[in-house]
């Protein structure tokens, strides 16, 4: 009789986490690793190498945003010089499953089709032809073509019970005259759902759950429940932390505001923005999207905006990794999801600490901050203290012409590789002379050379106590010496910007190929050669061209 009632239990709790025949985790959340291939085409071992990592580390899922590294027939001309072959990714893919990590594809189908709409055949497809980043949401043939290319994913992903269509940063959205028209009869969430709902068809046919991007639909609160709520949302968010924000996201503002700030019609759109005591309430978009009545995966970052290209910014990392895990098992959401965006260029290795701290503060979300970082530095580096984040801090100091596109890196403000033009560096201090940002600017490329040199200093004590973890310490090594390199090279540029004489223009130029040839047999590590030397010169031509101009002036 016990027998039977269990048994009878365990069904129902099978039944109730079911949809559409699938079993759905009746507690783990979704842990999910990213792996971004924009930009950077990564070698088939690093790949391989680092599914095995996230595994081990407690992921029991994948983020694919592969697109133009596997050869797509939808999209030929999309292809990277490096992309996968269809054989070689689903071997991947399998790896990947005998690993115990549940794959969900990426397709991005408004915003960030970089890869896609710089080719001239798909021209007609853009929002605003001067951009090429944004697909026009009310041409019928975009549709056509999304939809083939959707299919072929499904085909190659095979059984899934996720798929992310993006949707996010679509900066050119519903801009276009018939968008515009449309927007006027049905607003601009009522487009983006439209729309959206359309290209899913095919996805929930199969019983599969699409999922996008919040920030798009929370610009516009009071049109967000016309989404069906199959749809997951995915809650990026990578400014709050395990503490109460002095300023939080409000998208309809497009940026982050202090308490002072909130008006009546915020709070009345979104009331978790306050928590019980009265205060701003970290990653409240959850909380407002759960009430709604939607899953949530809520994304913090390993890898974002302001980072420098050798290493990331840690302390925000760390803060925003671990306030969003903890958020994760408070709310109760349906997962959590460390995203690393691969433009920002720095290896995975950089980001090994952070990334093992998200699975570790899901397992442990009343551990503190000082505890889980301890823990993490005796599971990577066998050290029973928090150290190694001191130096991580010091030598992941971001300063301009260190950081994305202050080198060539995004320069034109959107995901792709182009080359800066020549007299970019110039043109960019221009900018920030004219905008009153230079100052700020120079001070903090001065303190630069200081700070991480200190934390160089502070690396080479700390490696003897080591007992493991040398990938992720030879990195900040590496990163180490490329960012002491880059602030003499940006302190340099101030000083030529005034003036006044240091290392001579030749000089300068000379040892910037050298350090360009030292930079790319390390990126080589993880990237083909084709992509290390591509990166290379993003990184560094920019910055060098801006020498040559003045040895020739």
């Amino acid at each position: 009789m016990k027998k039977s009632i269990l048994f009878l239990f365990f069904a129902i709790l099978l039944i109730s986490n079911s949809m559409n025949g699938k079993v759905f985790p009746a507690k783990e959340p979704l842990i999910v690793f990213h792996f971004d291939f924009n930009s950077v085409s990564l070698s088939e071992n690093y790949v391989r190498l680092w599914l095995k990592k996230a595994a081990d580390m407690g992921y029991n899922s994948v983020l694919w945003e592969i697109e133009d590294e596997v050869k797509w027939e939808t999209c030929p001309e999309s292809a990277s010089p490096d992309a996968f072959s269809k054989d070689t990714f689903r071997n991947i893919l399998k790896y990947s499953r005998e690993l115990g990590l549940e794959s969900i594809p990426l397709l991005q189908t408004i915003g960030h089709a970089e890869y896609v709409l710089q080719h001239e055949k798909y021209k007609s497809f853009r929002e605003d032809s001067t951009r090429y980043d944004c697909y026009c949401t009310t041409n019928p043939q975009v549709g056509i073509f999304l939809k083939k290319w959707i299919d072929e994913y499904l085909d190659l992903f095979g059984d899934i019970r996720y798929f992310h269509l993006g949707g996010d940063e679509a900066y050119a959205f519903a801009s276009c005259p018939k968008c515009k028209q449309r927007v006027n009869e049905i607003g601009k969430n009522g487009l983006y759902v439209e729309y959206i709902k359309d290209l899913s068809q095919s996805i929930l046919e199969k019983g599969i759950r699409p999922g996008i991007w919040s920030d798009m639909i929370l610009k516009y609160p009071n049109e967000i429940g016309g989404l069906n709520k199959e749809f997951v949302i995915w809650d990026w968010n990578y400014w709050d932390g395990d503490e109460t924000p002095n300023r939080v996201m409000v998208w309809s503002k497009g940026g982050r505001i202090s308490k002072g700030e909130l008006s009546s019609s915020i709070l009345y759109d979104f009331p978790e923005i306050i928590n019980a005591s009265g205060e701003l309430n970290a990653f409240y978009t959850s909380d407002a999207l759960k009430r709604l009545g939607y899953d949530v995966i809520l994304c913090s970052s390993s890898r974002s905006h302001g980072d420098a290209v050798f290493a990331g910014k840690n302390e925000s990392h760390v803060n925003n990794i671990i306030g969003a895990a903890k958020k994760t098992i408070k709310t109760g959401l349906l997962g959590n999801c460390v995203t690393s965006w691969a433009v920002r260029v720095h290896n995975h290795e950089t980001q090994e600490p952070w990334l093992y701290l998200a699975p570790l503060t899901l397992k442990n979300p009343s551990l503190s901050k000082k505890e889980l970082l301890e823990k993490t530095s005796e599971h990577i580096f066998g050290v029973n203290n928090s150290d190694f984040f001191k130096i991580a801090n010091q030598i992941g100091y971001s300063f301009p012409f260190a950081n994305e596109n202050s080198t060539g890196i995004m320069w034109t403000g959107m995901k792709d590789s182009k080359p800066a033009p020549e007299k970019y560096t110039q043109e960019l201090i221009g900018k920030l002379k004219s905008g009153n940002r230079w100052n700020a600017a120079v001070e903090s490329i001065k303190k630069s050379t200081e700070i991480v040199s200190d934390g160089i200093t502070e690396l080479n004590k700390y490696i003897p106590s080591a007992k493991r973890g040398m990938g992720a310490i030879y990195s900040w090594q590496r990163a180490g010496y490329f960012q002491y390199w880059q602030s003499i090279i940006a302190n340099e540029i101030v000083n030529t910007s005034k003036g006044k004489l240091g290392i001579p223009a030749d000089k300068m130029i000379k040892l910037i190929e050298l350090i360009k040839k030292e930079y790319k047999n390390w990126a080589e590590n993880w990237m083909t050669p084709v992509s290390a030397e591509q990166n290379t010169s993003l990184i560094y031509d920019a910055v060098q061209n801006y020498f040559r101009q003045n040895l020739t002036d």
